[in-house]
């Protein structure tokens, strides 16, 4: 059972995941000869405030 995990603070559309977890799918049966039913894709939000890059948040990078 592969798991591809993605996490990212940029927000998306629920068609936005849908296409990531399609897209992210496809590439993994492709390389990897596996069944996509196996395949789970796990997308996560953080908070830009909760995620720190170079010791700021990326919530005060962006502003």
């Amino acid at each position: 059972m592969p798991i591809i995990a993605v996490t990212h603070a940029s927000p998306l559309t629920p068609e936005q995941v849908e296409e990531l977890v399609a897209t992210l799918t496809d590439a993994y049966v492709s390389v990897a000869q596996a069944k996509a039913e196996t395949v789970h894709v796990l997308v996560d939000r953080v908070d830009p405030q909760h995620w720190g890059v170079g010791g700021r948040t990326l919530a005060r990078r962006n502003a």
